[in-house]
């Protein structure tokens, strides 16, 4: 999964997860998830009020940080393969790290 406010970032980096067969797909950064954030004795919770929703408000709290001419893209990831398969073995795994080298090595190279 993938989150960003950058509509071209985001299609560079799908279109780099279909040529590496490392799947990635965006979801909404949803604007009224945001008071989930909201704390009682802070200007703002890193873990919301609930469990709910976490991949989304983990990138709404990130999102607070950077500045909006920034770009930038918060990758949640599961990085595990419950089975073997021809190149990618059982265990850990870099889920959608095949994905952002090559959208790094495509932005440096040209």
């Amino acid at each position: 999964m993938i989150f960003t406010r950058h509509d071209a970032l985001a299609e560079d980096l799908q279109n780099k997860a279909a040529q590496q067969a490392d799947p990635l797909w965006r979801l909404p950064l949803w604007p009224g998830y945001r008071r989930l954030l909201e704390s009682k004795v802070a200007d703002l919770s890193s873990t919301g009020e609930s469990s709910f929703n976490g991949a989304i408000t983990a990138a709404l709290f990130l999102a607070e940080f950077v500045d909006p001419a920034t770009k930038w893209v918060h990758v949640d990831m599961m990085a595990w393969n419950p089975r073997a398969r021809p190149g990618r073995p059982e265990g850990g795994d870099v889920h959608s790290i095949r994905a952002l080298f090559a959208l790094i090595e495509d932005y440096l190279v040209h």
